[in-house]
């Protein structure tokens, strides 16, 4: 079978877990699915290393599971498995903070957990946190797009082989 999507192994449940707990203490009840998106994707001409999302109610009840998560989970991170496999444990902490820094948890709503999107081209929390190194998420981007680059090249050589 070939899944676009797969489950995130234990040590990358744990770092989200370590992330969230150091940086979003108000999203310690939040139910979050997290797996590896196994796809090359892009966005207005950019690279998608990650991307969080808020469940819709189908997705809500797809995800429920009686002792973690009842009522399905609040949000959903993927990861593009490719970045997450060659990046360098500090900047899959900073793109994992960076998701989650789309959150926003409303005290006051029936459904608290939102989402809300850039104050700039990233976050002002986010642009100080990583003033030692400002350009990551480029850096991380352009490794990941040659990555899918040379996986392509290989692709079209096998195929030419094979058609020899």
């Amino acid at each position: 079978m070939n899944n676009r999507y797969v489950d995130v192994t234990d040590d990358v449940r744990q770092m989200l877990e370590e992330v969230r707990d150091k940086y979003f203490p108000e999203l310690v009840n939040a139910k979050i699915a997290l797996f590896f998106d196994m796809k090359h994707r892009k966005s207005g001409g950019q690279m998608v290393l990650g991307r969080i999302l808020r469940p819709n109610d189908l997705i809500r009840y797809l995800t429920a599971d009686e002792r973690e998560a009842p009522e399905g989970c609040d949000y959903i991170i993927t990861l593009d498995k490719v970045c997450w496999d060659h990046i360098h444990k500090l900047d899959r902490i900073r793109l994992l903070r960076h998701e989650l820094r789309h959150t926003y948890f409303d005290i006051e709503a029936t459904s608290p957990y939102k989402l809300q999107n850039h104050t700039i081209n990233d976050f002002h929390e986010e642009v100080e946190l990583n003033k030692d190194d400002p350009r990551w998420m480029e850096k991380a981007a352009s490794l990941t797009e040659s990555i899918y680059e040379q996986q392509k090249e290989e692709r079209e050589e096998k195929k030419s082989k094979k058609k020899r």
